[in-house]
């Protein structure tokens, strides 16, 4: 008897359930069937591969911008050298990949491969984690800072190029932020404050990382500063005066640095040199910021001297305009 005249007459009888009547089908036709462990092993293989997928949808991706002028070889290997990168990513359970002028990276299909400043991508499953791990390279970042440069008579006062850094992640962790949505050049940010030293100095050792045990946020934002292109003189002294500084705090509530135009120490700045303004709020050194600029643009007519970035576009100019001027 064929296999098609044997099916008709085995699935007539009304007893039979939908089961045995595949089984007897599978057994007439000599069809393979699982038995009850390869059917688990398939279910829990497909359970296992659906928990990869998802795992692999929700992997995070934050990225830090160096300032160029730290970007160098010898902070790449300050930050994940001697083995620095395993630590990082077994502590933090994510990725370091660092790209970018001063990394080393040799292969050009690397993220910021062509960047001229270090790009530290980070990835992970744990925002809190990622979170972690940006500021233990900031950490990093502030600790080769202060190593390298020469300690200060006034143990309160920050290295010089401290607060630029500070304005540098600040500015690159606000850009990064998938919550932000004003991505002008040279705005204010809240970073860590530069001053007093101590709040980078004094670490928990009980913490992961030994972060530090403060942290102080400010609105700050820098400006550069005019050079006499002749005698590569930086001019910034004027804006220091006596009535000048009592004119930042009193009326606009701000602090005011200004650093690398004193003649006395200029090795130990690794920057331009540069004014800093913070303030606890956002609006005072937005309106600083437009005081010490025309300031600066009045000083740069009079002494013939101009900064190498150009001018400062303030709020409501036309930035054509400025750069013509």
């Amino acid at each position: 008897m064929s296999p098609n005249n044997l099916i008709p007459t085995l699935l007539t009888p009304d007893s039979l359930t939908a089961t045995n009547t595949m089984n007897l089908v599978d057994s007439v036709l000599g069809t393979p069937r699982m038995n009850e462990n390869e059917e688990t092993t398939a279910t829990e293989t497909a359970m296992a591969d659906d928990e990869n997928m998802i795992e692999d949808e929700e992997l995070q991706v934050r990225t830090m911008d160096v300032p160029r002028w730290l970007s160098t070889p010898e902070v790449t290997k300050f930050l994940v050298g001697n083995g620095k990168a395993k630590t990082l990513e077994e502590e933090y359970e994510c990725t370091v990949v660092i790209s970018g002028e001063g990394s080393g990276t040799k292969d050009p299909n690397t993220p910021g491969f062509d960047l001229p400043h270090l790009l530290v991508t980070m990835t992970g499953a744990d925002v809190r984690q990622l979170g972690r791990l940006r500021r233990a390279i900031e950490d990093s970042l502030v600790d080769y800072i202060i190593e390298n440069t020469p300690e200060q008579e006034e143990s309160a006062n920050p290295p010089p190029s401290l607060g630029r850094l500070l304005y540098g992640l600040g500015l690159s962790a606000a850009n990064a932020s998938p919550k932000t949505k004003d991505h002008t050049p040279d705005r204010a940010v809240l970073a860590r404050s530069h001053f007093p030293i101590y709040l980078h100095t004094r670490k928990d050792d009980n913490n992961v990382g030994g972060q530090n045990l403060i942290t102080k946020k400010v609105w700050m934002n820098v400006l550069e500063l005019p050079m006499d292109s002749t005698s590569q003189e930086y001019h910034g002294r004027f804006l220091a005066s006596k009535s000048f500084m009592n004119y930042y705090r009193n009326h606009f509530h701000c602090r005011v640095d200004i650093y690398g135009v004193w003649g006395d120490g200029e090795e130990q700045l690794m920057c331009a040199p540069y004014v800093l303004i913070t303030s606890e709020e956002k609006s005072n050194v937005d309106k600083c910021i437009q005081y010490i600029e025309h300031r600066i643009r009045e000083h740069e007519e009079k002494f013939d001297v101009s900064r190498q970035g150009g001018r400062r576009v303030l709020r409501g100019e036309n930035r054509e305009k400025v750069e013509e001027s």
